[in-house]
């Protein structure tokens, strides 16, 4: 039996909003789990299940999960596992386990959860599948699966921005994670902000090919100090944990990921690159509450206030603050076209 434990508090909102789609594909009535875990608990329970590709202790995307443990908890009414460090060759049996459970609601956290999902959802019509990242194909049409596709590489846009504007020696450095669309276009994102401000600044970017390896993501990161880097960004969790602690080690500024991640190293860090998922669930279920749901994808950045930057806690000056401001402004309103790059 995987371990119960307590999902965001986003997930409440995508639990009740894609519930109401279920409850009228059905009469009105709400498929109701069966199996074990439905005798067990109340009739009325929300069963809400999410698979995690690493630890809740990363300090960023994963972690994003485990903070609304205790906020969830006290809504009641729901019943809610979660697994945590599922590898890619499990994910599929995941999913399976839970909705032979009866879960109402399985969230796969990231782009690998995709394919799996896909695979499964058509054998469990009743059972509800969302997965958080860009989806594997160019258009989902099964009832039961909704993707949010988050515009990261907008804000990697503008982390690249404040790098360019902020390096002295004209290095930057860049620590991603798995070699995936997103974390690609990221990267490319990234380089093309900081040419934007600088065309002087020269990426020393790197995709490591994990989210869970403190050490390897150390050593890219000192690899790019050694190379004249004084600016790093990670965006690969608990391997980029390695990266803030290299830099932090050289006095060296950084651009965290996934949360606001300053206290970690309060004087460097200049700003963080953060997707709020639980935004993103609320105005996802205020669409199906209107009736303009876009069934399948939705692709979410800047202009819907999902991706943005943490705030500068004073490490930027208001100079640079404001050619940012100006940056996104040109995102907005179409005059600064951002490259969308998922091939290196």
């Amino acid at each position: 039996m995987m371990k119960k434990k307590m999902f965001l508090l986003g997930s409440v909102l995508i639990t009740l909003a894609l519930l109401v789609t279920t409850a009228c594909s059905n009469g009105g009535e709400a498929v109701a789990p069966e199996g074990d875990i439905a005798d067990e608990n109340s009739s009325t329970d929300i069963k809400v299940a999410l698979l995690l590709p690493g630890p809740i202790n990363d300090g960023s995307w994963n972690t994003s999960a485990y903070n609304g443990l205790i906020a969830l908890e006290e809504q009641g009414g729901y019943t809610i596992d979660y697994t945590e460090r599922i590898s890619i060759n499990d994910i599929e049996e995941a999913f399976r386990n839970y909705a032979e459970l009866g879960y109402n609601l399985i969230i796969g956290h990231g782009f690998e959860f995709g394919e799996p999902a896909l695979r499964v959802a058509p054998d469990f019509p009743e059972v509800n599948f969302y997965i958080s990242g860009k989806p594997p194909v160019d258009e989902v049409t099964l009832k039961n699966i909704s993707f949010i596709d988050q515009k990261e590489f907008e804000g990697a846009f503008l982390c690249g921005a404040v790098a360019g504007l902020m390096t002295e020696s004209n290095m930057i450095g860049y620590v991603g994670g798995m070699k995936i669309p997103a974390q690609i276009a990221n990267m490319k994102a990234f380089e093309a902000g900081a040419q934007y401000v600088n065309a002087e600044a020269e990426i020393l970017g790197v995709l490591t090919g994990t989210y869970e390896d403190p050490a390897k993501g150390k050593e890219a990161a000192e690899a790019q100090i050694d190379n004249g880097a004084d600016i790093i960004m990670q965006a690969a969790d608990s391997t980029g944990i390695g990266a803030i602690e290299a830099a932090k080690a050289a006095g060296v500024k950084i651009i965290g990921y996934g949360a606001d991640q300053n206290e970690l190293a309060p004087e460097l860090i200049l700003t963080c690159l953060i997707a709020d998922i639980p935004a993103a669930i609320k105005l996802q279920g205020e669409r199906i509450k209107a009736g303009n749901f876009e069934s399948g994808i939705w692709k979410a950045g800047l202009a819907d206030g999902i991706i943005y930057l943490a705030p500068y806690h004073g490490n930027i000056n208001d100079e640079v603050a404001e050619k940012i401001d100006e940056i996104k402004q040109g995102i907005l309103d179409g005059s600064i076209m951002v490259p969308e790059v998922y091939t290196e």
